[in-house]
C-alpha cells in the first residue's frame, strides 16, 4: 500500500488543468471577444478615414454649377420662411390647402414636402 491516503475529490499528478470543458469554453470565449474586439477597432479606423476623405454625413459636397432654381406653383403664396441647418423652410399656402417644403440650401431641391389638404 502506499503511504498517502486516497483522498477523494483531488486530482491525480498527471491530470492536465487545461483539458477540461471550463477551460475550453473560457478559451473559446475570449478569442471570440478578440476577434469581435479587433473587427471594431477596424470598423472605427475606417469610419474615421471615411469621414476625414469627405464621405461622412454632414459633409455634403457642393455641387460645381450653379443650384436649381425653385418656383412656386401658380397660385401658392409664402406665408413663413425660416432656416436651420443648411435647410430653407419654407410654409406655403396653395389653393389646395397648406404645405410645409424643406429645401436643402446647397442644391435648391425640395427635401421634404408636407402637404395639409384643406
Amino acid at each position: 500500500m502506499s503511504d498517502f491516503p486516497n483522498i477523494s475529490g483531488t486530482a491525480p499528478a498527471n491530470d492536465d488543468p487545461t483539458n477540461n470543458r471550463a477551460y475550453r469554453m473560457a478559451r473559446a470565449a475570449t478569442i471570440i471577444l478578440g476577434i469581435l474586439i479587433m473587427l471594431a477597432f477596424a470598423a472605427l479606423v475606417i469610419g474615421f478615414i471615411w469621414r476625414l476623405t469627405g464621405h461622412g454625413p454632414g459633409s455634403t459636397p457642393v455641387s460645381s454649377g450653379s443650384p436649381e432654381m425653385y418656383q412656386l406653383r401658380t397660385g401658392a403664396k409664402i406665408t413663413d420662411m425660416k432656416v436651420d441647418s443648411g435647410h430653407v423652410i419654407l410654409r406655403i399656402r396653395t389653393d389646395q390647402g397648406e404645405e410645409i417644403q424643406i429645401i436643402d440650401d446647397n442644391t435648391g431641391r425640395v427635401v421634404t414636402r408636407v402637404v395639409a389638404p384643406k
